[in-house]
C-alpha cells in the first residue's frame, strides 16, 4: 500500500469481447476533483507522456484479459509526475459518466458496442471499433488489438454542472429552475435532466447537467468550453457552480495542466479567487430588480387570467410599482 502526494487520477477506457479480445480506447484524466468526486475531466491524459500512457493501456488489457472482462470497463491509476511511475486504483466494471470522453476521442459509441457485445459480435466486427483502428467498416478479418498504437488530433474537456454552493463549502442546495437555456454547437455539446423550466429535488443528486468540449489542442478544448459555460443561460432560485467553473477553467495552475487530485479542494480550502462579487450597491440593485420583475410578470399573468373570466382586478393588484426587502450578506436592505 502507497501514501501517494501530488498524484494524478488516469483512467483507461476498455471495452472487450466474449472471445477473450479487448482493446484500449485511449485515457482519461479526472484529477480534478472535490472530495473524491469529479469535476472536470479531460481526453487524453496528456500530462503522463505518450510512452507511459502505451503502459497504462498494456496493463489495462492485460489485466482485464486476466479475469475475462467483458462490456466496456475501466482500469484506473495513480499517476505521479515526478517520477513517471503509476499505480493500480481500481477496475470500475461499468460504463461511466464521463464515457463521451472516449467517445468524442476514438468515435466508438460505448453503449451501441455494449450492446452489440451482448448480442456475441466480436470486437473486430463491430464497424466504429473497425474504423477506429483504420480498418474497412464492413470487414470481418481480425485485428491484432494487442500491437495497436492510436493517437489522436484533438483534445476533449468535460465538465459537470451542479447545484452546490462555492461560498459555503460546496453546501448542496435545491429549489426552482426559472430558465435554462443550452445551444449545443460544432465543438460543445452537453445534457440536462431540466429542459426549461423546472425544479430540483433536495433529495436528488446534485448533478443536472454535463458538457463535452473538444478542439484541436488542449488549450482550444477549453476555449470552447469557456465560450459554452458563458453563454449558457440559467436562472434559478438556489446557487450553482457555473461562475465558479469559469474561474477554474482561467486559473493558471489548470491552463498549465500543473495540477493533482488534491488540488481543487486545497483551493477551496485556501478561498482562493471563488466567485467574483459585483459591487455591493449593483448586488443590491440587481436582486431587487430580479425580485421586481418577477412580481410585475405575475401581475401581468394574474390580469390576462382575469380577462379570460371576464373579471377585472382591482387598481392594487395592477401597480408597476413594487417595494421590494431583501436580504445580502445578512444585511437587510
Amino acid at each position: 500500500m502507497h501514501c501517494l502526494e501530488g498524484a494524478r487520477h488516469i483512467e483507461v477506457q476498455l471495452l472487450g469481447d466474449m472471445y477473450g479480445q479487448v482493446i484500449a480506447l485511449r485515457t482519461r484524466d479526472c484529477s480534478v476533483q472535490r472530495r473524491c468526486q469529479k469535476i472536470i475531466e479531460e481526453a487524453p491524459a496528456i500530462a503522463a507522456p505518450l510512452s507511459v500512457q502505451r503502459g497504462m493501456e498494456a496493463d489495462a488489457v492485460r489485466l482485464a484479459k486476466m479475469v475475462g472482462y467483458v462490456s466496456a470497463g475501466t482500469v484506473e491509476y495513480l499517476f505521479l509526475p515526478s517520477t513517471n511511475e503509476y499505480f493500480f486504483l481500481e477496475l470500475n466494471p461499468r460504463l461511466q459518466v464521463e464515457h463521451p470522453l472516449s467517445e468524442m476521442l476514438t468515435n466508438v459509441n460505448l453503449p451501441a458496442a455494449q450492446l452489440q457485445i451482448a448480442m456475441g459480435v466480436p470486437l473486430h466486427c463491430i464497424s466504429e471499433v473497425r474504423l477506429y483502428c483504420g480498418k474497412s467498416r464492413y470487414g470481418t478479418d481480425k485485428i491484432a488489438f494487442d500491437d495497436l498504437h492510436m493517437s489522436s488530433d484533438k483534445h476533449i474537456v468535460s465538465v459537470r454542472i451542479t447545484s452546490e454552493d462555492p461560498e459555503e463549502n460546496f453546501r448542496p442546495a435545491s429549489g426552482e429552475i426559472m430558465n435554462l437555456n443550452f445551444r449545443s454547437t460544432q465543438f460543445v455539446w452537453g445534457y440536462f435532466s431540466h429542459v426549461g423550466a423546472g425544479s430540483l429535488h433536495e433529495y436528488a443528486d446534485s448533478q443536472f447537467g454535463h458538457l463535452f468540449a473538444s478542439g484541436s489542442t488542449r488549450h482550444a478544448a477549453i476555449s470552447n468550453m469557456l465560450n459554452a459555460l458563458q453563454e449558457l443561460q440559467l436562472q434559478s432560485k438556489f446557487p450553482v457552480t457555473v461562475p465558479y467553473l469559469i474561474s477554474l477553467f482561467k486559473d493558471s495552475d489548470f491552463e498549465q495542466n500543473e495540477i493533482n487530485t488534491s488540488w481543487l479542494d486545497q483551493r477551496i480550502a485556501s478561498k482562493k479567487h471563488t466567485v467574483e462579487q459585483p459591487p455591493l450597491p449593483m448586488a443590491v440593485a440587481y436582486g431587487a430588480m430580479l425580485i421586481a420583475h418577477s412580481r410585475i410578470i405575475e401581475a401581468f399573468s394574474a390580469f390576462s387570467n382575469s380577462i379570460s373570466r371576464r373579471q377585472i382586478l382591482p387598481p392594487s393588484d395592477l401597480t408597476e410599482t413594487h417595494q421590494v426587502e431583501l436580504i445580502y450578506n445578512n444585511v437587510k436592505y
